[in-house]
């Protein structure tokens, strides 16, 4: 195998999405649909890989691959592509981003003369500026290296770019404005905790958009409701662009090539 490409900051992030040629599918040799399932338990084994049914005709699997070594990524890529359910099964759609922290985040430092301006001193302002520190570094932690869970049935994805036209150029505004909007936004998003779980990944200079956005949640209404919500939010209202939307349903790959017509060619 070719050389570890591991990025200095975070992991790479790829988003497959696989459409079904079903007119294809009776030619597939014997086998087929079980070369399919093996190849995704065993990348499962090896990285993290999320496999879901995507319901909708604009992909029939979306696969979710998070690692530190980019090689890796492009070796899932090529081995889903090369199985024997090729070419009744292809890539239809793709997506590389990767995870980070969030520039929008105050350092002890700030959050240090935030408390001071309120009042807070000596041993209390140290306790509460040590807390603080805990808290980001575990932020952090989780966003730049994220264990995405694998009991969570649902998933919803798409990119998205700030807007970049007249008076609604996010770029142009200072930072304590774009600061302020995404505080209201992430605060939107908080009012789902426990019911819809976000990882936001970059991708300017990697991809068509800036963000992917991988919403995980227990149930279909959540994941609707969070991006009306969060829509109203001025961030959204003003600065945001939103790609195609991609839903599925998590599935063993056992299960998912008998439930997207490969079953004929097990």
């Amino acid at each position: 195998m070719p050389d570890a490409a591991r990025p200095s900051t975070g992991w790479g992030v790829l988003h497959l999405l696989l459409k079904v040629d079903h007119a294809r599918v009776p030619a597939l040799p014997d086998g087929a649909a079980k070369d399919l399932a093996t190849v995704l338990e065993r990348w499962q084994d090896r990285l993290q890989l999320h496999v879901f049914s995507v319901l909708g005709h604009k992909a029939d699997v979306l696969l979710m691959a998070l690692s530190d070594d980019l090689t890796e990524l492009r070796t899932l890529q090529t081995e889903v592509a090369a199985t024997a359910a090729a070419p009744a099964v292809y890539l239809a759609y793709s997506y590389l981003s990767l995870t980070e922290g969030s520039e929008y985040t105050s350092t002890p430092e700030q959050y240090r003369e935030e408390m001071a301006a309120k009042g807070v001193e000596g041993a209390e302002l140290d306790r509460r500026v040590e807390q603080f520190a805990e808290r980001m570094e575990q932020y952090t932690e989780s966003k730049l290296h994220p264990r995405m869970p694998a009991d969570w049935q649902l998933i919803c994805f798409y990119p998205m770019s700030h807007r970049r036209e007249g008076a609604d150029n996010w770029y142009a505004l200072d930072f304590e404005e774009r600061k302020r909007l995404m505080g209201e936004h992430g605060r939107s998003g908080r009012a789902y905790t426990g019911r819809v779980l976000q990882l936001v990944t970059g991708s300017t200079g990697l991809d068509d958009w800036e963000y992917g956005v991988s919403l995980f949640a227990h149930d279909l209404t959540d994941l609707k409701s969070i991006v009306y919500t969060m829509r109203y939010d001025e961030a959204s209202v003003r600065y945001a662009e939103f790609g195609p939307f991609y839903v599925g349903i998590r599935r063993e790959p056992a299960d998912l090539v008998a439930e997207i017509g490969l079953a004929r060619s097990s």
